[in-house]
């Protein structure tokens, strides 16, 4: 291009203003549009922050954050309770065979006094049959025929009454152990269910904490960056303002560059003064439009980041974690309500023990009256024999058969004397079972349950909180998960911004290449023009009418062939102007 011809450079300068015009025109009222835009994002996002800063809050509750401690503990106490009373149940069971086999021996213990007594009834009527053999002789002896008959029938209701209770005893103690055989292995299988399942159950629910601990946290970050983002383009659209100034003052600066140009075509001195003064203004002009590329550059990136923020932003997961959370409170809440059936069951067992000891209870009191009367009827035979052999010692050479019934009941006396110390030690064995059992049954007593049920209360109360703190996070959630649906509805809506400012850079682009082109031009009419400017003259020619700060820096920058100054945000919008 040359500049000999007053109308290039003037047309060009032209140009170039009617371009930033259009340029002006067609941002101002979707700039506007934009503001109102992104003010309303703005407060939607802080509106989704306060609601995520509420889900956190509840989730950092000491009372959430402890459950799954209090979980832990009912899992090891129900294990221990569980635990004990298997083992307490086993130990019984064993009792319970020792029984039999005691029972056994008693049976025994029935059969021989049945046995003697029959002898005895055998022995009384031989008695009585000697009685009339000896007549008015065997007067003294009729006493030993009638003790013997009496004591007879008394050894066979004995032996008929500790056979009926043996029996029943024998009946109930072995549907005791029929019952505890089969349920020990199945009362072991739930066991082992329950310790399986509430596992699962506290990995799952530390999963779901881990998640309902972290997700808001993090959704609060993400929402946190765009809410960043968010302040930076309404930032941005505040400082239009600003830029749309710093565009009209290159407008006015052509008009001055044209003058300049012209006046130095009609002056003779022309190339001392106007011609530099021109370059100047255009290399002013030229820094201060690459600054306003840069800034809608920058308007522009940030309006795309925002964008696809906001676009990517969704409380999808956060909607899900209330539910998922509520579900593995429903598990846990029912691994302890198998964990109460459980030791209700148990209680039930108990009480069924508990009858059955009382069975064995009632049977040694009988045994050991038995055991009394045994020990009696042991004197009496002994009585009996020494009486039946004074009364022989009076019959003299007619004694023989007196003699014999004295042996026989000498005979008796001692076996008797072996059924009594078989009883006896039968006795001593069931009170050590009574003992044993005694000491298992302590497993069953309410006292062993106070540290199953303090856990089961206080899991009771953590999964109230959990289930308060999951339901409180789903309602938010959901508030949330609608809030950012209107902020991707409202961000895809600036599409056309986004287009607009990219096209805006693109013709500025154009109308530097113009300016470069007069520039060049320029140098090469006349050389001299690079370095024969004034650069205060300059300053006061081209700054008279800037009102920011960055302006006076681009234009310094400008005439010392300084790179091009970096404009900061304003955050505070038109803050910055000067006057």
């Amino acid at each position: 291009m040359s500049v000999g011809t007053i109308a290039d450079p003037v047309i060009t300068l032209e140009k170039a203003k009617g371009g930033l015009q259009r340029i002006a025109a067609t941002t101002e009222t979707q700039m506007q549009s934009v503001a109102l835009t992104f003010r309303e994002l703005a407060g939607q996002a802080d509106t989704i922050l306060s609601l995520a800063a509420a889900i956190v809050g509840c989730v950092e509750n000491e009372g959430v954050s402890s459950i799954l401690p209090k979980v832990q503990t009912l899992g090891a106490a129900a294990r221990q309770f569980i635990g004990e009373r298997l083992h307490a149940t086993a130990g019984i069971l064993d009792a319970v065979a020792t029984e039999v086999e005691v029972l056994r021996q008693l049976s025994q213990v029935t059969t021989q006094q049945a046995d003697i007594a029959l002898k005895t009834q055998a022995l009384s009527v031989l008695t009585n049959v000697e009685v009339a053999h000896l007549g008015e002789m065997g007067t003294g002896f009729q006493y030993l025929a009638h003790e013997l008959a009496n004591f007879s029938r008394s050894l066979i209701e004995d032996a008929l009454t500790l056979e009926s209770r043996t029996d029943a005893r024998k009946a109930a103690i072995l549907d005791t152990k029929r019952v505890l055989s089969t349920e020990l292995p199945r009362l072991r299988e739930k066991l082992a269910v329950i310790e399986a399942d509430l596992g699962a159950d506290l990995a799952n629910l530390d999963s779901s904490l881990i998640q309902l601990s972290r997700t808001p946290a993090q959704f609060k970050m993400g929402v946190e960056d765009i809410a960043q983002q968010i302040d930076g383009v309404v930032s941005a659209i505040q400082a239009h303002d600003i830029t749309r100034q710093q565009s009209e003052h290159v407008e006015e600066a052509f008009a001055i560059i044209s003058a300049r140009i012209g006046e130095a075509e009609n002056s003779k001195n022309g190339i001392v003064q106007d011609f530099p003064q021109a370059y100047a203004g255009l290399t002013i002009q030229i820094y201060q439009l690459k600054s306003i590329k840069v800034t809608v550059e920058t308007w522009t990136m940030q309006i795309k980041t925002c964008m696809d923020g906001i676009l990517r932003v969704s409380a999808s997961e956060m909607v899900g974690i209330g539910p998922t959370v509520l579900g593995q409170e429903r598990d846990v809440s029912s691994q302890l309500a198998h964990i109460e059936l459980l030791e209700r069951e148990s209680q039930s067992y108990s009480a069924r023990i508990q009858h059955t000891l009382e069975g064995l209870s009632s049977l040694m009191q009988f045994v050991s009256e038995h055991v009394r009367r045994s020990k009696s009827v042991r004197d009496r035979l002994r009585l009996l024999s020494f009486n039946s052999i004074i009364e022989a010692s009076h019959l003299g050479t007619k004694a023989d058969a007196v003699l014999a019934i004295a042996k026989t009941i000498k005979e008796i006396s001692a076996e008797w004397n072996q059924i009594t110390d078989r009883s006896g030690r039968a006795m001593e064995e069931m009170q050590a079972l009574m003992n044993q059992t005694n000491t298992m049954m302590e497993a069953f007593s309410e006292s062993s349950n106070e540290k199953l049920r303090e856990a089961q209360f206080q899991t009771r109360a953590g999964l109230e909180n959990l289930r308060a703190a999951a339901a409180f996070a789903a309602k938010q959630s959901q508030e949330m998960e609608m809030i950012t649906g209107k902020m991707r509805a409202k961000g895809a809506e600036v599409g056309g911004t986004y287009d607009l400012l990219d096209s805006c850079s693109g013709q500025i682009e154009g109308i530097l290449t113009q300016l470069e082109s007069l520039r060049n031009g320029l140098e090469l009419e006349h050389p001299g023009v690079k370095h024969g400017y004034d650069e205060m003259e300059a300053e006061r020619l081209y700054s008279a009418t800037y009102t920011t700060e960055i302006e006076r820096e681009i234009l310094r920058a400008a005439l010392r062939g300084a790179p091009l100054p970096v404009a900061q945000p304003a955050l505070a919008g038109n803050g910055v102007e000067l006057f």
